[in-house]
C-alpha cells in the first residue's frame, strides 16, 4: 500500500446548508482503529500528511476533513459563523466513519482549532467515540497575558479581513516557521467572524467543559506563545473524564506536532495511548 496512492479524497455535504467539507481517508492494511484529525486555525488537513502517515502505519485508519473557509472545502476563505460549525462538522465525521467502519473504536484528535472542535464536540456529544486527543488545543482562554486570550474578541463586521498573525510561538525551529509563512495553502488572511467564533467556543467551554466525561489525552507545549499552558491546566482540571491524562512539554511551543526534537515522540505517544483504549 502508498500512503498517497490509495488515499481517497472527496467532497461531502457539511452541516452548514449548501457547503461541502473536503475528506481525505487514508486507510490501514491491518486497521486496529479509527482516527479522525481536525486541522487548526488558517491551515488544512494536508499539513497532518506526517502524523496521519505515522498513524496508518501503526495499524490506524485515519480521516482527515478541511474545515470550512479552509483548503478544499466550501465557504468563505477565513470564516466561520458559528461554533456549531466546529463540533458539528465533526460529528459529520464521526457518524460517517462509525458508518463504514463499526467494528473499530473511533477516536477524534484536534490541533489548537481543530483541539477546541474535540472540546466542543465531547461537551456536546459524550459517550458516541472512544477518545479524544487534543494538542495545544484553543479551551477556556482565560489567561489574558499571552496569545489568542489578550487579542479576543475582535471588534468589526464579522465579514471583515484581518491578516494571520499567527507565527511568534508556533515553533522552536524557525525552518517550520518560514515554511509555514511562505505556505500558499495556509491562509494568510483571516476574518473577524472565525475568531470571534473561537472566543465564543472557549466562552461555552468555561461553562460546559466539565460534561466531558469520555477518555482524553491533553498535550500542551509549556512555551506555546498563541495559548497559554495555564489555561491548559484549568481546562485539564475541570474536565469530567475519570480516564485523563496531560502531558505539558516543557520548552515547546504551539505546534507540538510539527516540533522536529520531539514530534515522533509525541506520536508515539498519541499511538500507545490509543492502542491501550482498542477493545
Amino acid at each position: 500500500m502508498s500512503f498517497y496512492g490509495d488515499e481517497v479524497v472527496e467532497k461531502i455535504d457539511s452541516a452548514a446548508p449548501g457547503l461541502k467539507i473536503l475528506t481525505q481517508t487514508n486507510l490501514a492494511a491491518t486497521p486496529q482503529a479509527n482516527i479522525i484529525i481536525s486541522h487548526g486555525l488558517a491551515e488544512y488537513s494536508g499539513r497532518f500528511d506526517p502524523i496521519a502517515s505515522y498513524l496508518v502505519k501503526h495499524d490506524n485508519n485515519v480521516f482527515r476533513y478541511d474545515q470550512l473557509g479552509h483548503g478544499g472545502s466550501d465557504g468563505v476563505r477565513g470564516f466561520l459563523a458559528s461554533p456549531d460549525d466546529l463540533s458539528d462538522n465533526l460529528k459529520i465525521m464521526v457518524d460517517r466513519v462509525k458508518t463504514k467502519y463499526p467494528n473499530l473504536p473511533t477516536f477524534i484528535l484536534g490541533h489548537s482549532m481543530g483541539g477546541e472542535t474535540v472540546l466542543l464536540y465531547g461537551a456536546k456529544y459524550p459517550h458516541t467515540v472512544d477518545g479524544l486527543v487534543v494538542t495545544d488545543p484553543v479551551s477556556l482562554l482565560e489567561d489574558q497575558e499571552i496569545g489568542m486570550a489578550k487579542a479576543l474578541p475582535v471588534s468589526g463586521d464579522e465579514k471583515d479581513v484581518i491578516p494571520n498573525s499567527i507565527g511568534e510561538g508556533l515553533v522552536t525551529d524557525q525552518r517550520v516557521v518560514e515554511k509555514y509563512k511562505h505556505n500558499p495553502q495556509v491562509l494568510h488572511q483571516l476574518t473577524v467572524g472565525i475568531e470571534n467564533v473561537l472566543y465564543q467556543g472557549a466562552v461555552y467551554l468555561r461553562d460546559h467543559i466539565d460534561q466531558i466525561v469520555d477518555p482524553i489525552l491533553y498535550l500542551q507545549g509549556q512555551a506555546d506563545g498563541l495559548l497559554s499552558y495555564r489555561d491548559a491546566l484549568k481546562a485539564y482540571a475541570e474536565i469530567s473524564s475519570p480516564d485523563k491524562e496531560l502531558h505539558v512539554y516543557s520548552f515547546l511551543m504551539h505546534e507540538i506536532l510539527n516540533e522536529p526534537s520531539r514530534k515522533w515522540e509525541i506520536y508515539g505517544e498519541i499511538n500507545r495511548w490509543v492502542s491501550k483504549r482498542i477493545y
